[in-house]
């Protein structure tokens, strides 16, 4: 039976040297492959490099001395824009009440059509959604940015987040209000 070997990884010292010593053309070729990764995702794709230069001189994401560190931050770019992609098709779902249009049809709450008794429910669940983020100033305002109907940018913005920061926040929002939309679905079959 053959020993087993064990995976040897580069030093953070070897790697920032080396990522010191790209050439110009090492930096388009980055770009280049910064920004095919990043179309279809929010990742900016400075962000998106930075962020697996981050990611491999941190340690989370290690790079085997068989592995060309320029190969290496390109998979890892890889990587996270699948992760994001696979994030985005999880994103949280476009819920009437947050929204503003009810599944059924229903137009705007701000239009002359709704009711006063139709604006008071709304305002009524609004308050409680906002009520999960009482706790969290950052997270209250990624809410009421998404019920305003903010782009991505508009968001990252307004809440000063950006990057990872922004996609954690924005999960915890997600889980959150995914609790909240389970917990009024018992309450209405019950």
């Amino acid at each position: 039976m053959p020993a087993e070997t064990e995976k040897t990884f580069r030093p953070r010292a070897e790697i920032e040297a080396t990522i010191k010593g790209f050439s110009p053309a090492d930096w388009a070729r980055l770009h280049k492959v910064g920004r095919i990764f990043a179309s279809g995702t929010d990742w900016d794709f400075e962000d998106l490099i930075q962020e697996a230069e981050l990611r491999t001189l941190r340690g989370t994401r290690n790079c085997p001395v068989d592995v060309d560190v320029m190969k290496h931050l390109i998979d890892t770019m890889s990587s996270i824009a699948d992760s994001e992609r696979k994030k985005a098709r999880n994103q949280m779902p476009h819920v009437a009440i947050l929204q503003g249009v009810a599944e059924d049809g229903a137009e705007d709450p701000a239009s002359p059509d709704w009711s006063a008794e139709d604006n008071a429910v709304f305002e009524g669940e609004y308050k409680e959604l906002l009520a999960l983020f009482d706790d969290d100033v950052k997270g209250r305002e990624l809410v009421e940015g998404i019920v305003a109907g903010f782009s991505t940018d508009d968001l990252k913005e307004l809440t000063g987040l950006q990057g990872t920061a922004y996609d954690s926040k924005r999960t915890l929002v997600r889980r959150r209000f995914l609790k909240f939309v389970a917990g009024r679905r018992e309450d209405v079959r019950s």
